[in-house]
């Protein structure tokens, strides 16, 4: 557990330095509330004595003390001298625990930023096998809530080491009280505190299910967040219902569970406690004949030691049952680091001066025992529209992924010009890479914002060069705020098409090599493709890039300069459209179905 916590804790990035400092504070904020209990002594004994400091010294060694450290600062003994000495013990004791308690609330906040961002970066960098492997749902949980709970689980034994501090403090006076009767204590409290073992024990099982139940709950809600429509039109609303409340049923079952168990060990031990204090003051009394000061004394302290006591179990048991998440964001990023995309490219991609050769490539996923490409070699010419099609399953989109080295080719190599895809670096090469999908995807924001997505530091004169590329500007500019429109979640306040033309700028607005434009009219009426395909045309004969399509509406490609036909994974003919049509295979006979 400990090699755990320390790893964690470098994964984290808690230092030493910060933990240091939490414990030097509760160190001085203990020592002070020693110092300020430590003062009713004397101040008992002054009233007692009525003030006759020198009787007080005879009888005394802590009054000797007292009185030359006061005289050296030429101070008088008095009763309102004392009291406000033990007001400064108490108020230096408030000061260290206000500095300990923003400072270690700083370093939780910005613990969990650290985690939260290294887990999402390194999730970007994560292959594409790991993305298709781990739900969102998991991943946005374990961002969201277990982070979180992890970095409370890492400072939780800080917090048990302030209270063992303030412990150790509050048992060095009573042992000067009373070592009799404090060692009598010590070692009934140490049997006592095994009764609640148990139910400690059980807090890290329950906290490793409430990880699993909140992370079921997260993965549950992000796929049903994105499409209520399909929910409530597919009649599955009732179903849905019930499998919600399943799972926030157990979520709370595993919450209160845990709350439970640290009732019962919070019950437990404050009356053996406070049993404790009662019997003290009984055989004090009668046994021990201490003076009436010192019971006082010991019975404060005693008591204010009551909830430290109960907090050092109670810290233990939380730092148990916060071992799940701890174990959740640990095991998530040692997952993620082991998926990390390999790049040994070196060479910068800059430009595409004559055409992309899939030659002799083939691709085989991970837990298929069948290759989806098989022996793939075409060339996609720079300057030109290459289309892409065939029946679903043919293997579009997995040699789409080739092309930016989201997968690797099982055989084969792809070239750009003569140079190996391989040799570039990755983020070289998937920044010359333009991407558009069937569905775009809409953040929250303006027209201006999404456009310089594809180019964060654009100028509003390139994006709107891009938007009249694309064909976008001819609606924008007619909107009551134009370019600083505000879109909504999906964009759902403009049309498909105009939501394609602004995804459209957004993918030329960096000015890439290759544009890659996925179903891009599947859900256009005639007149919206119409137009993209005309922003198209503008694109191919105003720019120097390879454009690349992928689509299932053949009329949406007929004009393209090339058109590749894969089926069963292979190509099965190459041409423009006019060859394909006369050819016997699926091209004409999917042409011939779709414009019956």
């Amino acid at each position: 557990m400990l090699t755990q916590w320390i790893n964690m804790s470098k994964e984290a990035e808690l230092t030493y330095r910060a933990m240091g400092f939490i414990v030097l504070m509760s160190l001085l904020a203990t020592f002070s509330e020693i110092f300020g209990f430590g003062i009713f002594l004397p101040i008992f004994q002054y009233i007692k004595m009525g003030g006759d400091v020198s009787a007080l010294v005879n009888e005394s060694e802590v009054w000797g003390y007292i009185a030359s450290t006061l005289g050296f600062m030429n101070i008088d003994i008095s009763l309102q001298v004392l009291l406000f000495i033990a007001f400064i013990f108490f108020s230096s004791r408030q000061i260290f625990t206000y500095i300990r308690v923003i400072y270690k609330a700083a370093i939780y906040h910005k613990l969990v930023q650290k985690l939260r961002n290294k887990i999402f970066d390194n999730y970007l960098s994560a292959d594409i096998e790991f993305h298709d492997s781990v739900p969102d749902g998991n991943i946005s949980n374990t961002i969201i809530v277990e982070t979180s709970s992890a970095v409370r689980g890492l400072m939780q034994p800080l917090e048990l080491v302030t209270y063992l501090i303030m412990a150790l403090g509050y048992l060095s006076i009573l042992l000067l009280l009373s070592w009799q009767i404090t060692t009598i204590s010590i070692i009934i409290l140490l049997f006592s505190s095994r009764i609640p073992n148990v139910w400690i024990k059980q807090s890290a099982q329950i906290g490793r299910d409430l990880t699993q139940a909140n992370t079921s709950l997260s993965a549950f809600l992000i796929t049903r967040l994105k499409s209520p429509r399909l929910v409530r039109l597919s009649g599955t609303q009732t179903a849905e219902n019930k499998e919600f409340n399943k799972l926030t049923r157990k979520q709370r079952e595993k919450s209160v569970h845990s709350a439970i168990l640290m009732a019962k060990t919070d019950v437990v031990i404050e009356p053996i406690i406070i049993s404790l204090s009662l019997i003290f003051l009984y055989i004090s009394h009668v046994h021990f004949n201490m003076q009436i000061e010192m019971i006082g004394l010991y019975l404060v302290i005693a008591l204010r030691m009551m909830p430290v006591s109960k907090d050092i179990i109670s810290q233990w048991q939380a730092i148990q049952s916060l071992k799940g998440p701890i174990e959740m964001v640990e095991n998530r990023l040692d997952a993620i680091r082991k998926s990390e995309e390999i790049d040994n490219g070196t060479i910068q991609f800059t430009q595409i001066k004559k055409s992309i050769k899939f030659l002799h490539v083939s691709y085989c996923y991970p837990l298929s025992s069948v290759n989806a490409l098989e022996d793939i070699t075409i060339e996609m010419p720079v300057n030109s529209v290459t289309a892409l099609v065939g029946p679903s399953g043919s293997g579009k989109s997995t040699l789409i992924d080739l092309l930016p080295r989201l997968r690797a080719t099982t055989n084969g190599t792809i070239r750009i010009d003569s140079t190996s895809i391989g040799d570039y670096s990755l983020k070289s090469l998937r920044q010359e890479i333009a991407y558009a999908t069937q569905d775009p995807q809409m953040f929250d924001g303006t027209i201006m914002d999404h456009i310089r997505y594809g180019k964060p530091d654009a100028t509003k004169k390139e994006v709107v060069e891009a938007a009249k590329l694309a064909g976008a500007d001819v609606f924008i500019k007619d909107l009551p705020n134009k370019y600083d429109t505000y879109l909504g979640k999906d964009a759902v306040k403009i049309s498909g098409g105009q939501k394609q033309r602004i995804d459209l700028a957004r993918t030329i607005i960096s000015k890439p090599k290759i544009m890659i434009l996925d179903e891009p009219t599947s859900s256009l009426d005639a007149e919206s493709e119409n137009i993209f395909r005309l922003s198209i045309k503008k694109i191919r004969r105003e720019t120097n890039i390879a454009i690349i399509i992928i689509a299932h509406r053949l009329a949406s490609i007929s004009d393209s300069d090339q058109i590749i036909v894969l089926n069963q994974g292979r190509v099965e003919s190459v041409g423009k459209h006019s060859d394909l049509i006369r050819k016997e295979g699926w091209y004409s006979r999917a042409w011939g179905l779709q414009n019956k």
